[in-house]
Parts: C-alpha cells; sequence; structure tokens
C-alpha cells in the first residue's frame, strides 16, 4: 500500500503546482492603468507629465503633486466590462493517455468577470515647496471565470486575483521649473484559483486500470501576502507651457503563503495522494519606467503623451516550493516578454467650467502564444478614450471618461505530452474574441 501511495503522489504534487503556477503567472500578465477618470479620459497619455491636473496623478507620478496649488482629496471608481469568449476550441488528452476527446462545452460565454476598481488619493501642501502625498489603488487584478464542465476545465475554471497598494510620497520643488518625488509602495496581494484535475488519467498513467475523464476532482488554491517597493518621479518644465515627466514604480516581491485543497478525490489510501497541503510561490510584479510629455499649443489646447516600459521580462521561471517532506520544487519555465504602452492624446478648456479630453493608446501584451492559457488569453490592444471634466467651484471638480480597447484575436494553442507544466490537463486550442469597455467617475475636493 505504501508502494502504490508512492506512485500516485507524484502526479497529484504536479497538479498542485500547475495550478500554483498559473496563479502566479496570471497574476504577474495582467496590469490595472485604470486608477483615475481624469487620466482616462486621453488614455493616460500625458499621465507622467501631470496632465491630470488633480491628485490622482500620484500614480503616474509622484512628482505631479508638486504642480498642484493647494491641499486636495479625489477619489475615482472604474467600472471595467471585459468580454472575452472562446471559440473553435478542442481539447483531447496526451495521446499516451490515449488522445481521447475531453468533453465539455467547446466554446464559452464571457469568460471574464466585471469589476469596480476604486481609487483614493490625497495632498497636503505643507509648504509653497513641499507636499505629502497617499495614493490608495490596485495595480494588479483580474477575475476570470468557466463553467466547471468546460474543455478546459483542467486548465483552469476560476482565477482571482486582488491587490490593494498602499503609497505614501513626497514631492520637493527644487528650483521653479523642477520638482522631485519619492515614495514607498506597501502592497497586499491574494489569489484564489481552481481548476479541475484528471484523476482518472493521472491513475491510469499509473498503470492502475482507470478510464481518463473518469473521475475528475477539483483542486483551489488560496493564497496571500504583503510586499514593499518603491516609486520616484521628476517633473521639469524646460520652457513655458512644456512639462516633461519621468517616473519610475519599482518591482514588488511577494511570497504567496497557499492552502491547498482537493474535492471528489478517490476513497481509500489513494486519497491520501491528493491530501490537503500548503504550498508558497513567489510573486513578483514588474517595474515600470514612464516618460510623458504635456505641451500647451493656446490658452484652450494642449497635447499630451505618454510612454511606459514594463520589465515583464522577470519572469523567465516561476519556482513552487511545497510543505510536505520530500515533495521537490516545481519549476516552470515562462519566457514573458518586456512590453510597451505608448499614449496620444489632446485636452481643450471649453470654458473656465468645462475641460474635454480625447486620446488613443496601444498597449502591447507581455504574453507569447507558447505560455498563453485560459486564466489569462491576453494579446495586444488598442485604446479610443473620451472624457470630460466639470469645475462646480473653485474647490469642487467632477470628471468622467469612457474607453473602449479593441483587443487582437488571442490564440491559444496547448500541448499536453505529459511532462511539463501542463501534464495531464490535456491538448486545448482555440481563439479567443475579446473587448473591453471603461467608465469611470472621479471626484476631486480642494482646501
Amino acid at each position: 500500500m505504501n508502494g502504490t501511495f508512492h506512485k500516485v503522489s507524484l502526479p497529484a504534487c504536479a497538479a498542485i503546482g500547475a495550478l500554483l503556477a498559473a496563479s502566479s503567472s496570471w497574476a504577474a500578465g495582467f496590469a490595472l492603468r485604470d486608477q483615475s477618470a481624469s487620466g482616462l479620459g486621453t488614455a493616460f497619455a500625458g499621465g507622467t507629465a501631470g496632465a491630470t491636473d488633480d491628485a490622482s496623478g500620484i500614480f503616474f507620478n509622484p512628482a505631479v503633486i508638486g504642480l498642484l496649488p493647494g491641499s486636495e482629496v479625489s477619489a475615482s471608481a472604474t467600472f471595467i466590462a471585459p468580454q472575452s469568449k472562446l471559440h473553435d476550441g478542442r481539447a483531447a488528452r496526451a495521446a499516451a493517455l490515449g488522445g481521447s476527446t475531453i468533453s465539455g462545452p467547446s466554446s464559452t460565454g464571457d469568460a471574464a468577470e466585471d469589476a469596480l476598481v476604486p481609487a483614493g488619493y490625497g495632498v497636503w501642501a505643507a509648504s509653497p515647496d513641499l507636499r505629502f502625498g497617499l495614493a490608495v489603488t490596485s495595480p494588479w487584478g483580474l477575475v476570470t471565470e468557466y463553467d466547471d464542465n468546460w474543455i478546459g476545465r483542467y486548465h483552469g475554471i476560476h482565477s482571482e486575483l486582488l491587490t490593494v497598494n498602499v503609497n505614501p510620497v513626497v514631492a520637493y520643488r527644487l528650483a521653479p521649473r523642477l520638482t522631485v518625488a519619492g515614495g514607498v509602495q506597501v502592497q497586499y496581494a491574494t489569489a484564489d484559483l481552481s481548476q479541475a484535475v484528471d484523476v482518472g488519467g493521472i491513475l491510469a498513467a499509473m498503470g492502475l486500470g482507470t478510464v481518463p475523464g473518469s473521475m475528475d476532482a477539483q483542486a483551489r488554491i488560496e493564497g496571500s501576502d504583503w510586499g514593499v517597493g518603491f516609486t520616484a518621479g521628476v517633473i521639469a518644465e524646460p520652457l513655458p507651457g512644456t512639462r516633461v515627466g519621468l517616473s519610475y514604480r519599482s518591482a514588488v516581491q511577494h511570497t504567496l503563503d497557499g492552502d491547498s485543497t482537493f474535492t471528489n478525490t478517490p476513497a481509500g489510501p489513494l486519497g491520501a495522494a491528493f491530501a490537503d497541503g500548503g504550498a508558497k510561490a513567489d510573486l513578483t510584479t514588474p517595474d515600470v519606467v514612464s516618460l510623458g510629455l504635456y505641451q500647451k499649443l493656446t490658452d484652450k489646447w494642449a497635447v499630451v503623451a505618454d510612454v511606459s516600459w514594463t520589465n515583464w521580462s522577470r519572469f523567465n521561471e516561476l519556482r513552487v516550493r511545497f510543505d510536505a517532506p520530500g515533495r521537490t520544487d516545481s519549476v516552470t519555465v515562462e519566457d514573458w516578454d518586456d512590453a510597451w504602452f505608448a499614449a496620444l492624446g489632446a485636452i481643450y478648456q471649453l470654458d473656465e467650467s468645462w475641460t474635454l479630453r480625447a486620446g488613443v493608446a496601444f498597449d502591447q501584451s507581455p504574453v507569447p502564444e507558447a505560455t498563453r492559457t485560459p486564466r489569462i488569453p491576453d494579446q495586444d490592444r488598442t485604446w479610443i478614450a473620451l472624457g470630460a471634466g466639470y469645475k462646480i467651484n473653485d474647490a469642487l471638480r467632477v470628471d468622467g471618461a469612457y474607453t473602449h480597447i479593441f483587443v487582437k484575436d488571442a490564440a491559444l494553442n496547448l500541448a499536453d505530452n505529459l511532462t511539463g507544466p501542463d501534464r495531464f490537463r490535456g491538448n486545448l486550442s482555440g481563439a479567443y474574441d475579446s473587448q473591453i469597455d471603461i467608465v469611470s467617475l472621479q471626484v476631486r475636493y480642494a482646501f
């Protein structure tokens, strides 16, 4: 009986390791820029150079608070409605397990869940040259959900990531046209993921006489951690009406301490191979460098631009460590790519009360086709944004924005040869048709 347990426990470890690896790669591959309604109106063009004209600019560059005339608070709520549908889906087990078709729906409804992303900011003017600020945002996150019986259930069912980033900053005006700033990121991350496990296939591979697909268990991982990083920025005005901003957001390292649980596992001694346990996975959010421009053309018109580079290539390996004695680390090669974001926009001051905004952007995906999964069916995106701000009085302003994001079709082509991270998860192919709508509202109160 002990020999049988040993033979089965290794594939069980692989199933847990695949789930944890998916949690890390999914979390790292999706950034949320949507932290400001005034910024969203220009597709975030000029955000690094203070184009938001309010405290929400802390998210893009902490030095922007040096441009504000005094103290203020700002709060935004952004509703993100993504749509992601798989079509022409096909799934089959590994050839070594007979290559049988995996049953279930081959096309999905909308797998991407809607989300409401809040953000809050505050600035205190301690002196004409010194500013203190605070930003509370959620810079990384995603929710996807599939039916329990869909054909890709062994690759993922539920995926959820939540981050909360608390970022106190200080900015100092070194000269009338030069402000520098820095701050600390204190970040909380929590993940909740699930997938089905082909227990019948695992036992069949061990020569125990079961039929692949005859017995499915469900695995779930929940993990969380706190991490610390920093932000830094500078804004210069080389000429009247021209502002240039440069900012850096550091990586934040997390060790997600997770509980792995199984349901619908085999009865008797074989079930011990799928026993609940603990595991840890390293998650490092990437660092980001941004450069922005604000150029005033006339008393009413300004053009704005931004470009950001995100260091996604940090993710060349994911390592999972198990709490159980004797279980070796699970290592998955990711080979993610660095990615660029570029935006161009315009701001029009209609009158003393109304400000109109528009922008376009190109957002490059860091996910290569070879490592694209149902948890993160990401591809390159094109943004079109419109926004407006209304100044009610000298203290109170309301901003709103709408953006539609066109997402390039994302091919899915995962192969299972009973080795690597997709072991016992099956071959899965198809294509995703995706788009995203975003609506954001923001209130600013100056004092």
